[in-house]
């Protein structure tokens, strides 16, 4: 607040419509005390982290310094995780069971690997590769291993192929993936995987008639849904007939919404969803700014190492991003930071980049 140079990008309103929407839900939600947690979790989140994070990380090397902190953080996880059936060190109440791992190994994976295209320092790109490896074996060796944790890990394959500096080394570098993931993975990870497309039974088909009570939900609350972290106490009012059957039994207090988009839309309305829109394309759009201009060469040599950097970590937040959303897909990430972080990271580069000579 008091920073005069101020990094406010012009969507940082939408923080505070997006805060503002799960504050009023407190006063129409049927569980005021859910709304009230999560609107309080949000505020401390939004207020105390996000917001700070985008003002204090002014310069390539603040931004270094936090990718390497997270990525240290993380692979304590992730080896924490491959040594535990896939659980992190908080376990399932911490919100660190399989499912949930494998979104964070895939978040910090286009970190590692982008990182890799301008650091220098030899002992730094082992301790990158090992890192990956890392990332991948906690998501291969879940006793349950997710599948949308592996479909996160091929989109991010995908991204970090198609926009990497110098595409041998890249291609290299997710041959190195691949092939840790076939030597770390074991067959019951494989035939986990190979029903990916199974939604007719299990818990692909759970997930179905969830969204589905959740979509009408929303289409019953269409503008400020009906409050936040109350779709678990909701959805068995929106159950169909056939569902009541199917289930035997009402589901509210026993399911979440299992989709980061599903719960937003449920929870948070049409006011919601389109300010979390708002926050991530043009996140993306800031991004996407920053990398084609970095992409140009200025012939100083020091200048053109900043250009790189930035260059990298705008693929990497966007790759990370897209890791996220794909997870969101069969997952409440919602209220997890881990979406919110990255939006943070992201609104600070177009800053730094503007302060470079």
């Amino acid at each position: 607040v008091l920073n005069k140079d101020k990094q406010w990008s012009h969507h940082g309103f939408w923080w505070f419509v997006l805060l503002g929407t799960s504050a009023l839900g407190i006063a129409f939600a049927s569980n005021t005390y859910a709304a009230f947690w999560h609107t309080r979790d949000m505020a401390v989140l939004f207020l105390a982290i996000c917001l700070p994070l985008q003002s204090q990380v002014t310069s390539v090397k603040r931004i270094r310094w936090w990718v390497y902190s997270f990525l240290a953080v993380v692979a304590y996880v992730g080896a924490f995780a491959a040594t535990h059936g896939g659980y992190g060190p908080s376990g399932a109440g911490g919100g660190q069971d399989e499912n949930y791992v494998a979104a964070l190994m895939g978040m910090a994976v286009p970190f590692a690997y982008f990182s890799l295209f301008y650091e220098k320092r030899l002992f730094v790109r082992l301790a990158l590769l090992g890192a990956i490896v890392i990332f991948v074996a906690a998501i291969a060796l879940g006793d349950n291993p997710s599948r949308g944790g592996f479909i996160g890990l091929c989109v991010v394959g995908l991204y970090c192929l198609a926009r990497s500096p110098r595409k041998g080394l890249g291609i290299g570098l997710l041959v190195i993936i691949g092939v840790a993931l076939v030597v770390v993975a074991g067959p019951s990870f494989w035939a986990e995987i190979g029903t990916t497309t199974d939604y007719q039974a299990g818990t692909g088909d759970i997930r179905l008639e969830i969204w589905k009570a959740g979509l009408r939900m929303w289409a019953a609350n269409p503008l400020f849904g009906v409050g936040a972290g109350n779709f678990i106490w909701q959805v068995g009012n929106y159950q169909s007939a056939a569902q009541l059957a199917k289930f035997g039994h009402s589901l509210s207090g026993t399911i979440i919404a299992h989709s980061l988009f599903v719960e937003c839309l449920a929870e948070l309305g049409l006011a919601g969803a389109a300010a979390t829109a708002v926050l991530v394309w043009r996140n993306w759009v800031g991004l996407g700014a920053v990398r084609r201009e970095a992409s140009v060469k200025s012939g100083d040599p020091q200048l053109d190492t900043d250009r790189l950097q930035l260059r990298c970590y705008s693929d990497a937040i966007r790759a990370s991003m897209l890791a996220i959303l794909t997870n969101g897909l069969f997952l409440s990430l919602f209220y997890y930071s881990h979406l919110w972080l990255l939006i943070a990271l992201g609104s600070a580069l177009p800053f730094v980049w503007r302060r470079l000579p």
